[in-house]
């Protein structure tokens, strides 16, 4: 059974929506995830992340919607490789990029092909 909270004069708190919201957003996560541990974290992440920004989130026009989205983004956030996903500090700035060799018509004979 699906519960779906609209937006009202008495809009819910963040606690009893997320008491509503948790068996579908678990259920959701389960089916991206496919195995519960990870639906849960990935479930308790974006009610987190909700909690964070719950007026953005109350305030839409479909809340249910809303925590779907986050919950598919915070699920392909963690899927990425953590190469993509750090950052590399050193101490030296990036090699600075160099100028393409050739003339214009050298460049102008590549795009064409």
């Amino acid at each position: 059974m699906m519960y779906t909270v609209t937006r009202s004069a008495d809009a819910p708190t963040f606690e009893e929506y997320a008491g509503i919201a948790w068996p579908s957003l678990y259920r959701y996560a389960y089916l991206l995830a496919g195995n519960h541990a990870d639906a849960e974290d990935i479930a308790q992440q974006t009610l987190m992340k909700a909690y964070q920004s719950w007026s953005r989130v109350k305030g839409s026009d479909s809340p249910t919607a809303y925590l779907r989205r986050m919950l598919t983004n915070t699920y392909l956030s963690q899927r990425r490789p953590k190469a993509r996903r750090l950052e590399l500090l050193t101490d030296a700035p990036p090699e600075p990029g160099h100028a393409p060799v050739g003339g214009l018509e050298e460049r102008m004979a590549l795009w064409r092909t």
